[in-house]
């Protein structure tokens, strides 16, 4: 690898010492704060200081204390801390040297305890503001969070400045004001908590076509997002157990394209009829991996045989779909849900997916091994 920077020069009074190959200074660094590894608060001062050592040493550390930044609307917080951070953001939005160099050094941000209940929220506003207009000029961000958090017209001007945005968060927030009509150009969203919104609850500028990830604890939401635009989303996860049918299937069908989709039912869903609609072949044109779960409950067999009916059902076959994971605790023998899949294996669902590679259950695993279906039950302790 090649260095830009001349090895740091070592002496001992006005004793000259062997120098060390930047490779080694690298290491020793990698050792102290791995770089897959946000820094330690007690780290935060030893690279600070170590970035006063020389210009390579700079390079190193400084890009490492800045790689990471939150913004905290804690009034109870640190203030010196957050006296420093406003007065940074400051320089940054007065595109003064060096903080609007060391912006760039800014890879995930995230913006926390801004409590979107408190009733003197409106006094956070201006702060709120400036720390966006510091975030606009961060054009490395590739992160964005936001926790428990109020989310303003600013907040979403900001983040369509930045072109490099990849990860897009929101835990426990609260939508108050509409968005512009600037489209984002992240690929993965995280939405959690937000049921729990008692504001108007605007969600346009994250149904952007680069996205590719949906994570979510709200089926609702997703129907939101999902029915403004057409989406080319790859991947979908729901953590809410599915209540009701019915959303969850006019999210499937305002997304046919998706690779891959993970979900949890309830008992109630688990019954539902509707259970008889969720055909992949019907559903989904290019599916790779189905994941359906129903774990804190015991399923009847009749219902969990009526589930498998309903993935294979329809005609034609659907070759794209490689992985195919049930997860239910189905009534009868420990062994009861897998032995379902094994006896529909050749009659029913080879035809319907073809290309289907292993299909697992809470009790174990079928697979294709060498051409030949082997069954492998998981130790029951």
């Amino acid at each position: 690898m090649d260095f830009t920077w001349s090895t740091p020069l070592r002496r001992n009074g006005q004793t000259i010492l062997p120098l060390i190959p930047n490779e080694i200074y690298l290491a020793i660094f990698e050792c102290m704060a791995p770089t897959d590894q946000p820094l330690r608060e007690q780290d935060v001062g030893t690279f600070s200081a170590l970035a006063l050592v020389c210009r390579f040493f700079c390079s190193v550390a400084l890009p490492r204390v800045f790689e990471r930044i939150t913004f905290s609307g804690d009034t109870n917080g640190n203030r010196t801390q957050a006296s420093r951070k406003t007065k940074w953001a400051r320089q940054i939005v007065a595109n003064t040297e060096p903080a609007k160099s060391v912006a760039l050094y800014v890879k995930e941000c995230t913006f926390e305890c801004w409590d979107p209940n408190k009733e003197e929220k409106w006094l956070l506003f201006p702060f709120a503001t400036l720390y966006c207009q510091a975030m606009a000029c961060m054009s490395n961000i590739r992160k964005v969070v936001f926790s428990t958090s109020f989310v303003k017209k600013d907040h979403w001007e900001a983040l369509a400045e930045l072109k490099q945005l990849d990860v897009l968060e929101f835990c426990f927030c609260s939508f108050i004001e509409d968005p512009s009509d600037k489209e984002l150009t992240v690929r993965t969203v995280v939405l959690f908590g937000t049921r729990g919104s008692t504001t108007t609850f605007t969600l346009r500028p994250i149904a952007t076509t680069s996205m590719r990830l949906l994570n979510a604890d709200d089926v609702e939401a997703v129907l939101k997002v999902v029915a403004f635009r057409q989406l080319a989303i790859d991947n979908l996860i729901l953590n809410q157990r599915i209540f009701d049918m019915e959303p969850l299937l006019d999210v499937f069908r305002h997304l046919p394209g998706l690779q891959s989709v993970a979900f949890e039912l309830t008992r109630r869903a688990a019954a539902s009829p509707l259970i008889g609609k969720l055909s992949l072949k019907k559903l989904f044109t290019r599916l790779h991996s189905f994941t359906i779960k129903g774990m804190n409950f015991i399923v009847p067999r009749h219902d969990v045989e009526m589930l498998v009916s309903a993935l294979c059902d329809g005609p034609g076959t659907l070759p794209s779909l490689e992985e195919l994971n049930i997860y239910f605790i189905t009534a009868g023998e420990w062994t009861t849900t897998l032995d379902i899949i094994s006896d529909r294996l050749n009659g029913t669902i080879i035809p319907a997916f073809p290309n289907v590679r292993c299909i697992n259950a809470n009790t174990g695993f079928i697979r294709l091994e060498e051409g030949n279906w082997k069954v492998h039950y998981s130790n029951r302790g």
